[in-house]
């Protein structure tokens, strides 16, 4: 029996040798050796018993030949990707130029992946050629890409009202870069009725800053002959205690109203700081009869040192006018005027004078002017005095007396 490939007897097997022929193409030497037998395999299949065919798969470069076909489109094509160099030729095609051009500018993308701030490594994968530019170096030798980070160079200063800018500036800043900015200045002074303004330094305050003042200033003399109403020009401030002296006014030292009946008024500390006194009183008593006396003591000297209006010697001074409660009108009242000039000497006697009204009838028109007066035979300054009243009666409800200092 003839075989496929025209031995005699028993097929393929013990064959040594082949011959160019029909269906079989010899490549190399002329005469190959081949196998008893072919298997398919990477690159091989086995076609029907006479045509061996070989895929593209593996193989470089393949033609199309007797007993040999070339699967897909007769022209193997091979793309760029994973290939560093492809010349087209036979079977061959290389995809888009043969010089693909990369910018020096790059951000990571397919085949390009950015390392740190300083390098930016591209892979070769569908990169043929790399064109050096700035901050981008191209190692000859390697191919390898560096890219140069732009030098680092010193922060700008900023300004109170400076607005935002993207700058224009080629050079990087650090992350621990540090502005300047404007220095710290002392807060200026401020004075009574200054206006408010909005400055013009430019320097900054700090949290805990402080304006300087007006200091405090001390009072000025009242005198009430010469002294008008004034708003001032002084810078300075007043304290809430401070405190006026008078000059040629009177001046209340004390004063009393009873709400209730007393058998004696009496005042303590008087200052001393004035030239005279003037006592004014509304006296009424509790007295069923008609009118009396209201008696006067100074610094609670009960003696004998005091001598009357009419020239005697007596324990007070008297001739004070009082009003009795019930014989005369509900509504009526004895005033006095006294007057002590000196009461603050120890050169001299104090000597009291003073004019009185009192109602002398029941009848709205029964009124008596008085004089009163007297003397304390004492060089002591007056510091407390006490009002009695001469039947030992007490002083009605609505009796007021008030002490003025005079300069």
């Amino acid at each position: 029996m003839s075989g496929p490939l025209g031995t005699s007897g028993g097929g393929a097997a013990g064959v040594t040798s082949v011959t160019a022929g029909n269906g079989i193409t010899v490549t190399g030497t002329t005469t190959p050796t081949i196998a008893a037998s072919i298997e398919a395999g990477t690159g091989v299949s086995i076609a029907g018993t006479t045509t061996l065919t070989v895929s593209a798969t593996g193989v470089n470069s393949v033609s199309a030949g007797t007993g040999i076909s070339v699967s897909g489109t007769t022209a193997l094509t091979v793309s760029a990707t994973g290939v560093q160099s492809l010349t087209a030729g036979n079977g061959i095609t290389v995809s888009g130029t043969t010089t693909p051009t990369v910018s020096a500018s790059l951000a990571a993308g397919s085949g390009i992946g950015i390392s740190g701030t300083t390098t930016l490594s591209v892979s070769n994968t569908g990169v043929t050629s790399i064109v050096a530019g700035t901050n981008v170096s191209v190692s000859g030798a390697t191919g390898a890409v560096t890219v140069n980070a732009p030098a680092f160079a010193t922060a700008g200063s900023s300004a109170v009202g400076d607005s935002a800018a993207a700058g224009t500036a080629t050079t990087a800043a650090r992350s621990d870069h540090v502005h300047g900015r404007e220095a710290f200045g002392t807060p200026g002074a401020s004075a009574v009725a200054d206006t408010a303004s909005a400055g013009t330094a430019t320097t900054v305050a700090r949290s805990d800053h402080r304006h300087s003042r007006e200091a405090f200033g001390t009072p000025v003399v009242v005198n009430g002959q010469t002294t008008s109403l004034s708003t001032g020009s002084l810078t300075t401030l007043a304290r809430a205690d401070h405190v006026h002296t008078i000059s040629n006014v009177p001046v209340l030292l004390a004063s009393t109203t009873l709400s209730s009946a007393a058998s004696s008024i009496s005042f303590s500390n008087i200052s001393q700081g004035f030239a005279n006194l003037i006592i004014m009183t509304r006296l009424r008593s509790s007295y069923a009869v008609g009118n009396e006396y209201a008696y006067l003591r100074f610094n609670s000297d009960s003696t004998n040192s005091y001598t009357t209006a009419a020239g005697t010697t007596a324990n007070h001074l008297e001739d004070i006018q009082a009003t009795a409660a019930s014989s005369y009108s509900t509504y009526g009242f004895a005033v006095n005027l006294l007057t002590i000039p000196g009461y603050a000497s120890t050169a001299h006697w104090k000597t009291m004078s003073g004019f009185g009204q009192v109602q002398n009838s029941t009848t709205a028109f029964g009124v008596s002017p008085v004089w009163n007066g007297g003397m304390w035979r004492s060089l002591s300054a007056i510091t407390s005095m006490t009002f009695t009243l001469s039947s030992g009666y007490n002083f009605a409800i609505g009796t007021a007396i008030a002490i003025y200092g005079m300069p």
